[in-house]
């Protein structure tokens, strides 16, 4: 076995070690309140999920050739990670809305462990946002706004969190640069890498207290479709 399967075996074995150990956190406060009053049990709980987020974003694989292209519907996608979010959003009061014209399809073509990585990391960013808005924000939310345009879909993630200003926006994706106290500094510069390797186009809008909008555009589904058929005409 290389090194490249040994990191990855690794990864996924810690990772789901993690899962489950954090899980019995949950389960453990959920069943007793009262720990929820405890100024070390708070502190062991957020001291464990910020190691939790450092190893799964360290441990990151860096080979993407053994991820599995395929097709994706994105509203899935998201859904499938509400869903998986919805305990720590629920507890934080944080809504989550998709919002989506009914009845259309929203296909891309990538890697769903890829996609799941990029939203999960722009997820954690806007939790970390919202609550670190000092000021009372009476309805704090994530929205995800799906479109198509030209050919292309339009996603937009959008918080009510602190913002940022343009010169954090500038360094946003650096690896290293965290502007959330505990911050790593990894989850938006392994968001941009993803981008780049699925030619996803990201940039980002925001302002002091204003929140924060990521805008991906991706080539649909049927359009890579066409793209890989001419490709493919023309090699032959």
């Amino acid at each position: 076995m290389n090194n490249s399967q040994e990191l990855s075996t690794f990864s996924h074995e810690i990772n789901n070690s993690l899962t489950l150990i954090y899980g019995q956190i949950q389960y453990i406060e959920k069943t007793n309140d009262i720990l929820t009053q405890n100024e070390h049990w708070n502190r062991m709980k957020d001291d464990f999920s910020s190691l939790f987020d450092f190893i799964h974003q360290f441990l990151a694989p860096e080979d993407t050739t053994s991820a599995t292209i395929e097709p994706l519907d994105l509203i899935n996608l998201i859904s499938e990670l509400r869903s998986s979010w919805s305990y720590y959003l629920h507890k934080e009061r944080i809504r989550f809305f998709i919002q989506a014209d009914p009845g259309t399809a929203f296909y891309v073509y990538g890697a769903k462990s890829k996609l799941f990585q990029l939203f999960h990391n722009l997820i954690s960013n806007a939790v970390k946002a919202i609550q670190q808005k000092e000021e009372i924000n009476r309805s704090p939310h994530i929205t995800v706004h799906l479109s198509k345009e030209q050919g292309h879909i339009v996603l937009n993630l959008s918080d009510t969190g602190i913002g940022m200003t343009p010169e954090q926006q500038s360094r946003a994706f650096y690896r290293g640069v965290s502007f959330h106290p505990g911050g790593n500094g990894i989850g938006l510069s392994i968001v941009r890498k993803i981008a780049h390797e699925l030619h996803i186009k990201i940039h980002i809008d925001s302002a002091p207290n204003q929140g924060t909008t990521f805008t991906l555009i991706f080539p649909a589904y049927e359009q890579k479709l066409n793209y890989l058929t001419h490709t493919e005409a023309l090699t032959k």
